[in-house]
């Protein structure tokens, strides 16, 4: 399995034999024109093909072809498919690790920070994490985060005053969150949500940016609130099973391994991007204000987002994780030293990309 320079809890003796050609199964639940495809993984599928000189080619499969996100980790582990993207938050028995790292999502005020940070500290620094993956006979090399969640709402929205009683659709801690704020959470599915708020049975939804086109609900937003509520960055985007990955010759290891910074920059500002055009098209089509929050809206987010630490450690050991608190507290240290990184790559995404790699990627070991 993957290795680091220190040899991790997931080493397994090389493989020995000639190089051979290797056809790759992938998978994942979203579509084929999702841009975490289209971006991201077919453009680095088409880096590895090339890095192996044709030795390492792929067959992939989109919209839930062979499993929703709860049926893909079990899919990957018993060799159904060689490879394809998992969702944590859906696996919490199965990760326990990183599921409670992904219970961070509201403390996710900047999405290129938290996502180098996931993947940094899942690889590099947390063998509990390494171990569960291990123990489903599965080797993660990527996770990417969604955009900004933010608030976005059919009437002018964007102090406490103007929150107070709102129905707004917002599940799991987001929906704590928005409660914690004087807001009323409805348990509503995304596909729900543009009948909900064509009738008024949600007054706002807190979602990524992208959802506003994505889902149309564009037709009834009038306020997006600009400040970030936090993200999800669990998204394992490149997870192989351990005896498929074994079975790879080295060289071809780690020409997925060289390609993976780049993966993980070109999906998150792809990201970004998506968003921003959903937000430009909303305001110009359809009248809708960009704002940002007032004061005692985002002085009381902060305020709520520094509770999170505690809280996601106090679930982590309720729900079996015996190490909670050293893991949110290194997770933490690791988030601040990619603040420090990105505050320099800024809007670079290919200096981010070479960043995540020299910082991540290149210490690990085939």
């Amino acid at each position: 399995m993957i290795r680091t320079a220190s040899a991790s809890a997931l080493a397994l003796a090389l493989a020995a034999g000639s190089a051979q050609a290797a056809e790759i199964s992938y998978a994942h639940y979203i579509s084929s024109v999702h841009v975490v495809n289209t971006e991201g993984v077919t453009p680095y599928f088409e880096a590895v093909t090339e890095a192996t000189g044709g030795e390492v080619t792929f067959e992939t499969y989109w919209g839930g072809a062979m499993g929703g996100p709860k049926e893909l980790l079990g899919a990957i582990s018993t060799n159904v498919i060689d490879s394809g993207g998992i969702v944590d938050v859906y696996l919490k028995t199965a990760l326990p690790h990183s599921n409670l790292l992904s219970s961070l999502f509201v403390v996710a005020d900047d999405v290129k920070v938290y996502g180098a940070a996931m993947n940094e500290y899942q690889l590099l620094h947390c063998p509990g994490c390494l171990k569960d993956y291990e123990d489903n006979e599965v080797v993660p090399l990527a996770w990417y985060p969604t955009s900004p969640y933010v608030l976005m709402c059919t009437s002018d929205v964007r102090s406490l005053a103007d929150l107070a009683g709102k129905k707004v659709r917002a599940t799991s801690r987001m929906g704590v969150l928005m409660q914690n704020m004087g807001a009323t959470p409805v348990s509503i599915t995304s596909a729900e949500m543009y009948e909900a708020m064509q009738r008024g049975q949600a007054d706002c939804s807190v979602g990524a940016a992208a959802w506003l086109t994505g889902y149309n609900i564009k037709d009834f937003v009038k306020t997006i609130v600009a400040d970030p509520l936090g993200a999800y960055v669990g998204s394992g985007l490149m997870n192989m099973n351990a005896y498929t990955w074994e079975d790879l010759e080295p060289e071809q290891r780690q020409a997925f391994i060289d390609g993976l910074g780049k993966l993980v920059a070109d999906t998150t500002f792809a990201y970004l991007e998506e968003a921003d055009s959903a937000v430009k098209l909303t305001v110009e089509e359809n009248g809708a204000q960009h704002v940002a929050a007032a004061d005692d809206f985002r002085t009381k987010l902060l305020e709520l987002r520094e509770a999170e630490w505690a809280a996601a450690i106090a679930q982590g050991e309720a729900d079996g994780v015996e190490d909670a608190q050293a893991v949110v507290d290194g997770f933490r240290e690791v988030v601040e030293k990619w603040r420090g990184i990105v505050a320099e790559t800024g809007d670079d995404r290919v200096a981010y990309a070479e960043a995540l790699q020299r910082e991540i990627f290149s210490k690990l070991e085939p």
